[in-house]
């Protein structure tokens, strides 16, 4: 048996919550959505601070009313499911005042088991814990996912797969993954209404940011490298072995920030030793701070906020504690202390501070930035933050950033840029996995432009995609069948890209864009040389040797080559290609 609920529906003075402009629209997307396109399971992308959970809570709240669906039920079966007690706390209260209802909700998490399992708050680690044979899949009519970048996960998994709602809300900042999978198959490969941080700064709703990226002196390229990251006991072992760091770390912070008594900071460390040694150094530098991790109670975490909150602290310094579900608009500056590659945790941890209070004219972000590892990818985090491909970053960034919204700054030192435009050359994909990482980053685009965004060489892509149409089914683009020829095709595409005799590629330029395969009885012996030299190189020899007049057909009837029409208005042929464009 759990515990009782905790009286969490203590006396709540309701008031009217009434969305601003922007969440209208969303709103308003959202009931197009499921009105107009009879489209039930949608995600929702809004950057950290502009009220995602009021959101879906106003979304609930009108349900009956809107949606004939719902009619005659007030308050339809929910079930809202997120990661951290933290946040469940804040959501529970949310959808209470929403809805005017000081006794709505129960929450599953903790030992704390619902009662009537109505309107259930759950933690996917105790969702995890329970039997699924014990809970029919039809139980809630709506499912609410905040955090839906974490879906990904099999605790996640299990559980989307099996409950059928008739409602399914995902909500989130950053859909995109750093291990490349993606979170858009729940939702028909779309997403239904987005604000992303960049639209969110330009219309004012976020506070501008001030970014410093500082070179530390740190050399992690000979640091190891496991399970795609750093090992956090080398770097922490690292950062406090000696007082170097922390001295460049005070200076610059004396630097940046006009007033540090007036600070109200978080800084994010390695590891909890790492968060301790941060604590300890700016208390003996005069500096009020505090290292908080898991392991100290709920009492003395919400305490050390209010003393942040009201200026009793200058500082706390955690690991990942609050990364997510933390609302202190006070913020006023970020340090981050640790290397991070995840877009996703970067922009979490920035919009820690970028919630608006009267006050503050900006957040100051110092980043303080080592020697990579070569197979770390500092773009990633960047390009989530300033939008765009690989290419258009590197060029932002050697242009330092000119385009950014009005009161924002992004400034490298001369060091840091260096390391980051270095890091940018050797960092192209080298796996297959990463092209599918990076694609799913770009999102729906055709193969001439995603070579340009990425700067690859056509010949390197086939090499390690093995073909376009088998990328795109990897990534839920394409749901058609893998064809019989399509492997082989694909194969040959990248010993054909290393044609160099410029009549042959004219030739070659022409007659593929024919709608149709050659007669060979009206081509001269030349022509009939030339296809039969590229034919040879598609097809091979041997074993493998079809006759032309066969290999031509089986050619054209797999649409190898297709024409622009096809592709995105912005669709660019490859600077190394003689068709336009390749389609496998």
């Amino acid at each position: 048996m759990g515990r009782e609920q905790s009286d969490t529906s203590a006396t709540i003075a309701f008031f009217d919550i009434h969305p601003y402009a922007y969440q209208q629209e969303i709103l308003e997307r959202l009931q197009a959505e499921r009105l107009l396109h009879d489209r039930w399971r949608n995600l929702v992308v809004a950057a950290t601070g502009t009220g995602k959970t009021v959101m879906a809570a106003l979304d609930y709240a009108r349900l009956s009313r809107d949606f004939p669906k719902f009619a005659g039920t007030a308050s339809p079966r929910l079930l809202f499911v997120a990661h951290r007690k933290e946040i469940l706390q804040q959501s529970l209260s949310t959808f209470r005042m929403a809805l005017k209802q000081g006794d709505f909700g129960e929450l599953l998490v903790d030992g704390q088991r619902p009662q009537q399992w109505q309107h259930v708050f759950a933690s996917v680690q105790s969702l995890a814990s329970l039997d699924p044979n014990q809970l029919a899949a039809d139980r809630f009519a709506v499912v609410i996912v905040d955090e839906f970048h974490h879906a990904a996960a099999d605790s996640y998994r299990h559980w989307l797969d099996y409950l059928q709602p008739q409602l399914l809300l995902g909500l989130t900042a950053t859909p995109e993954r750093s291990d490349g999978e993606t979170i858009l198959n729940w939702f028909d490969n779309r997403i239904a209404a987005e604000l992303r941080l960049w639209t969110a700064l330009d219309q004012g709703l976020l506070c501008p940011f001030h970014y410093f990226g500082i070179h530390d002196s740190t050399d992690l390229s000979r640091l190891q490298w496991r399970r795609g990251g750093y090992v956090s006991e080398e770097l922490s072992a690292l950062y406090t072995g000696d007082d170097a760091r922390l001295r460049l770390i005070l200076k610059e912070l004396f630097d940046k920030v006009p007033d540090v008594s007036r600070m109200r900071a978080l800084g994010f460390c390695v590891s909890v030793e790492h968060a301790h040694y941060m604590a300890h150094k700016f208390q003996t530098a005069g500096i009020s701070a505090i290292a908080l991790d898991g392991n100290r109670d709920r009492h003395t975490r919400q305490e050390a906020i209010q003393q942040l909150r009201r200026g009793e602290l200058q500082i706390i310094f955690a690991v990942d504690l609050f990364n997510e579900g933390l609302d202190i608009p006070e913020i006023n500056t970020i340090l981050l202390l640790r290397p991070t590659e995840s877009a996703t945790v970067f922009l979490q941890q920035l919009g820690r501070g970028l919630r608006l209070h009267p006050g503050k004219d900006c957040l100051t972000v110092l980043d303080f930035i080592g020697q990579a590892h070569r197979q770390f990818r500092y773009d990633w985090r960047y390009r989530a933050l300033l939008g765009g491909s690989r290419q258009q970053f590197k060029e932002q960034l050697e242009q330092e950033f000119p385009f950014l919204p009005a009161g924002c700054s992004l400034q490298l030192d001369r060091v840091a840029q260096g390391i980051i435009l270095d890091n940018l050359k050797q960092s192209l994909p080298s796996r297959r996995s990463q092209l599918l990482q990076e694609a799913a980053r770009l999102g729906r685009c055709s193969l001439p432009e995603f070579l340009t965004a990425l700067g690859l060489e056509l010949a390197d892509f086939y090499r390690l995609a093995g073909s376009w149409t088998r990328l795109q089914r990897d990534l839920g683009w394409r749901r058609d069948s893998p064809h019989p020829d399509e492997d082989r095709l694909g194969r040959a595409i990248a010993s054909l890209s290393h044609i160099d005799d410029p009549q042959r590629l004219q030739f070659y330029q022409q007659q593929l864009s024919q709608p149709t395969p050659p007669d060979l009885q009206h081509c001269s012996s030349r022509e009939q040389r030339l296809w039969q030299m590229l034919m040879v190189q598609v097809w091979g020899t041997g074993k493998q040797y079809v006759a032309l007049s066969e290999a031509l057909s089986r050619f054209w009837a797999f649409h190898v080559f297709g024409q622009r029409s096809r592709f995105g208005k912005n669709c660019k042929p490859c600077s190394n290609s003689w068709w336009n464009p390749p389609i496998i």
